[in-house]
């Protein structure tokens, strides 16, 4: 089955929460989300770090230290949050493994097949902007 990891469902609430519709925000910090989304502060704090070293937060250090969004949501594709969080999707093993330890490896006759869906896949998760899914979840919360 093909779901996100609770990283990449982590990073896009971090993500949605510190977007205050294009405008400078204040700094957000780990301790904050984690009490409001009840999310383990430990895991949270490295999926911040990892944010930050793909550049998509700013990391300010100190007592009143936090994060706030380098880069729009607009230009954030889903694609680009997973591989940041949790590496390349691959629907396979073999797809980014030349040695995954595979038996059928030689014999296989869907790795080719699989490679074109992992590439529609890509290109899928690619289209989809993190600013996508926000406006989404406020399409849903205004029709309540």
């Amino acid at each position: 089955m093909l779901r996100f990891s609770k990283k990449v469902e982590y990073a896009l609430i971090a993500l949605v929460e510190m977007d205050h519709n294009g405008k400078p925000a204040e700094l957000v910090t780990a301790k904050s989300l984690a009490e409001q989304f009840h999310i383990p502060s430990e895991i949270l704090g490295k999926v911040l770090q990892a944010m930050v070293k793909s550049g998509f937060l700013f990391s300010v250090q100190g007592v009143k230290g936090g994060y706030t969004l380098a880069r729009s949501l607009s230009d954030i594709s889903v694609l680009q949050l997973i591989n940041a969080i949790d590496g390349a999707i691959a629907l396979t093993s073999c797809l980014h493994e030349e040695t995954s330890g595979c038996a059928q490896y030689d014999y296989c006759t869907i790795r080719t097949p699989m490679e074109v869906v992992q590439n529609q896949l890509e290109d899928f998760f690619n289209k989809i902007t993190v600013m996508d899914i926000k406006q989404k979840y406020n399409n849903n919360v205004q029709a309540l």
